[in-house]
């Protein structure tokens, strides 16, 4: 491997990231970089390092990328958030993360009760004519929504 100036790797070494997963580390020596007057621009250490997935990791992540970029993707995760929002209404407002019982008959009619409940809700609001709410926006943007 060559980095942007012109100086070649000095060693690759198989290792593990933090999840366990199998990794290439790229290293270049030190002798190369310590010198080097774009050292900043590339690390804060005193030699650049890479990690690298293997060859079939790499191109699986290339592919699940580029099949994020879809149509059909982009209407599946349309759905999958929707489901995300109801699970995250669930949370924050029935407490659904926990169970209050023991046993699954009794946790399964709590999980029942608590959907139905946000049918209710969801209902009510349909009828006092209230619009779904959009995601929140962020702290940052809500500080430039108050300054202007």
């Amino acid at each position: 491997m060559t980095c942007p100036q012109g100086k070649t790797s000095s060693s690759w070494t198989p290792a593990h990231d933090g999840k366990n997963r199998d990794v290439i580390k790229v290293k270049f020596a030190q002798s190369d970089c310590r010198p080097c007057l774009h050292r900043a621009d590339c690390t804060g250490h005193t030699r650049r390092t890479l990690t690298l997935r293997p060859q079939d990791q790499m191109e699986a992540l290339l592919a699940a990328r580029q099949n994020e970029q879809t149509a059909t993707f982009r209407g599946y995760y349309r759905q999958r958030a929707g489901i995300e929002g109801t699970h995250s209404q669930a949370t924050r407002t029935m407490g659904l993360r926990r169970s209050r019982y023991i046993g699954l008959r009794k946790t399964h009619l709590a999980h029942v009760a608590t959907a139905t409940a946000i049918n209710l809700l969801r209902v009510d609001a349909w009828v006092r004519g209230e619009l779904p709410s959009q995601t929140r926006p962020s702290p940052l943007r809500m500080a430039f929504a108050l300054a202007a």
